[in-house]
């Protein structure tokens, strides 16, 4: 029976475009929890590194004291770069985690990549007794062990399947 508040989905448009093309899988569960991990990590180090904009520029002023001050950025020249390279950053997270959710592989690479770097920096310079340090690393394990679960794993075998079979078209 179908709840009203949740519809079915509409099945798809037949037609010239999706003529002989599978299906695509469902999403499985797992995936969509490291999604929405990655979407929280995301937002979380963003926030912080946005609160953390002072003492930033606090500490580039400080090793910058020394040179001549026609090679120093103003303090708000510098303190809008880094906010601008927080939130480019934090788009590409954002286009990755997406990327992974629809199925590419490469996503999900670059995301383990990034997550182990991530762990073994908070492991060295941070250790475990920085309460934000050990939220992080829970939250970054989580997206990254949701990535490799069986269902996860089916899904991105299958979502390459499909692509290579429509390459082959």
């Amino acid at each position: 029976m179908s709840n009203p508040m949740f519809p079915e989905p509409m099945p798809p448009i037949g037609g010239p475009d999706n003529a002989g093309k599978p299906a695509r899988p469902p999403v499985p569960r797992e995936v969509n929890v490291s999604f929405a991990v990655w979407v929280l990590s995301m937002v979380l180090s963003s926030v912080l590194q946005i609160v953390d904009a002072d003492v930033f520029v606090e500490t580039y002023q400080k090793q910058m004291a020394n040179q001549a001050p026609e090679t120093q950025l103003s303090a708000g020249t510098l303190k809008g770069v880094y906010l601008f390279a927080v939130i480019a950053v934090g788009l590409v997270m954002l286009l990755f985690a997406w990327k992974m959710r629809s199925g590419r592989n490469w996503a999900r690479i670059l995301l383990t990549v990034l997550a182990v770097t991530s762990l073994l920096f908070q492991a060295s310079s941070v250790g475990m007794s920085s309460v934000l340090g050990l939220v992080g690393v829970v939250i970054t394990a989580t997206g990254l062990v949701f990535m490799y679960m069986p269902a996860s794993n089916a899904y991105f075998a299958e979502m390459r399947k499909q692509q290579l079979e429509n390459r082959r078209r």
